[in-house]
């Protein structure tokens, strides 16, 4: 066979071959549109997102019954996933717990400290790294009611060193039970009297 017949031959075949390949490797990235399709595989989501819970903790279920009572010790956990590129420093994240239902908090992880103005509790100067996860963990005993039934709820939010709020995560709660007077520790009867 002539060597410009058979050229003339594969030319066609290398082109179709070439023009397919480069359509295909510009087409690969995650979500997008191959031969009129939409890729079923969305790129990962960068985000800043909160995850929280309340738990009872086990030493600190005073009346050993499982359930939370007033007087026991509740943790909070807090974990901040960053999978941004950017990095927030002196930031702030508001857990938004009515303080007024806590008292003693301890075992403080993940932080160097706690703001409590009286009304709830912030991490200030909070800083999370791109691609980076933080755990932030308290506890917190149930402050003793003797009317209700208190609910403590968390409603996390983190906010960026200009104030701004970057993200809000969904509401957590716990339904802690009352205690009547009579089932009050001793020390702590004393302390209510006053």
């Amino acid at each position: 066979m002539n060597k410009r017949i058979f050229s003339l031959l594969i030319l066609p075949f290398f082109l179709l071959s070439l023009f397919l390949f480069t359509k295909t490797t510009h087409a690969f990235s995650l979500g997008d549109v191959v031969n009129g399709v939409k890729s079923l595989i969305s790129p990962a989501k960068k985000e800043l997102k909160i995850d929280s819970s309340i738990t009872l903790v086990p030493e600190g279920d005073v009346n050993k019954n499982g359930q939370i009572d007033a007087g026991d010790t509740v943790r909070f956990t807090y974990t901040l996933t960053n999978t941004t590129d950017r990095e927030y420093s002196f930031a702030t994240l508001k857990t938004n717990i009515n303080r007024k239902q806590l008292n003693f908090i301890h075992n403080i992880t993940g932080t160097a400290s706690l703001d409590d103005d009286g009304k709830t509790i912030e991490i200030p100067n909070f800083r999370i790294a791109p691609n980076q996860i933080a755990a932030i963990t308290f506890d917190a005993r149930v402050n003793y009611y003797t009317s209700e039934d208190p609910t403590i709820a968390t409603v996390p939010e983190f906010f960026d060193n200009n104030n701004r709020s970057i993200v809000k995560s969904l509401k957590k709660e716990i339904k802690a039970i009352r205690i009547n007077k009579d089932k009050i520790p001793g020390m702590i009867k004393m302390q209510i009297k006053k």
